[in-house]
């Protein structure tokens, strides 16, 4: 395997542990709901929020890469198989490995935004079901 690709499978590594424990939390958020308070999923969910913001700009710039990385590819292979014959230089070679594990990584990227949206999602609807749980109970005076 290349120092490239080491790097690139390295880089991967960490943005997908970085992911399993705030998916652990929203698992764990499910089962609990009903434990814990308003306070604490609101502020769950504010946190959630806020990691969304602060990754929109790199989001942003992923979706940018991937397409540019879809509409070049479907150029290249539009051009024909003459195309793959002048890709035999060394340098072009190169950079097509470039491009494709900047793909990858945009790509993943977009997974682990992914991965917020569905928490925040769930926190959304853990809140709202506790809201109608509690128009449901008799109101204690």
């Amino acid at each position: 395997m290349s120092k490239r690709i080491g790097g690139l499978c390295d880089e991967l590594r960490i943005k997908l542990h970085g992911m399993d424990p705030r998916l652990e939390v929203l698992k764990a958020n499910g089962a609990a709901s009903f434990d814990q308070s308003q306070e604490v999923l609101e502020s769950q969910l504010d946190r959630v929020e806020q990691r969304i913001y602060d990754n929109r700009v790199t989001v942003e710039a992923a979706n940018v890469r991937i397409k540019t990385w879809l509409a070049e590819k479907k150029a290249g292979s539009v051009a024909g198989k003459n195309l793959w014959t002048e890709r035999q230089k060394a340098y072009l070679l190169e950079a097509r490995a470039d491009d494709a594990e900047a793909y990858a990584i945009a790509v993943f990227e977009l997974a682990a935004a992914a991965a917020d949206e569905a928490a925040l999602a769930v926190l959304q609807a853990i809140l709202a079901r506790n809201d109608a749980d509690a128009a449901v109970l008799p109101k204690v005076e």
